[in-house]
């Protein structure tokens, strides 16, 4: 227990410091960073460890692939003024088909995580990931502050 308040603190302290640095190298280190607090939330043990790893990664790089299209879309419908009701609408099915292909990307890497985890390993990663995002959420509005 003792560890989950340090593994807190530490995020409290440091991901605003990582969520807002320069991208690349940054953005590396957050990914870093997310990876070891999810194997302490999901108590890996060491041979678990790299599978995870590697397996997440390509994971994120599959699920991040999907969003950069839906969002640079989203993007250009919200920068156009001149944008007409068939740029909105393609754009809110970017969107959608996005958030389905990545529920199905979740269902691929769920066979393959439950080759080497537990399924109880699983579910605390699902809650890891979500409890990550609410910090990162909580760091971006006290930095807004």
């Amino acid at each position: 227990m003792k560890y989950k308040y340090l593994i807190l603190t530490l995020t409290l302290l440091f991901i605003p410091a990582l969520c807002f640095a320069r991208k690349g190298n940054d953005e590396k280190q957050l990914m870093e960073y997310k990876l070891k607090f999810l194997a302490q939330e999901m108590d890996l043990k060491p041979d678990q460890q790299q599978r995870f790893v590697d397996l997440y990664t390509r994971m994120t790089a599959e699920k991040r692939a999907i969003y950069e299209d839906a969002i640079e879309m989203e993007r250009r419908v919200k920068n156009n003024a001149k944008a007409t009701a068939e740029d909105y609408n393609r754009a809110t099915e970017a969107m959608s088909a996005a958030k389905i292909k990545e529920g199905q990307i979740d269902q691929k890497y769920e066979k393959e995580f439950l080759k080497f985890l537990t399924p109880k390993q699983l579910y605390k990663m699902k809650q890891a990931e979500e409890e990550f995002r609410k910090h990162l959420r909580d760091a971006r509005k006290n930095r807004r502050r």
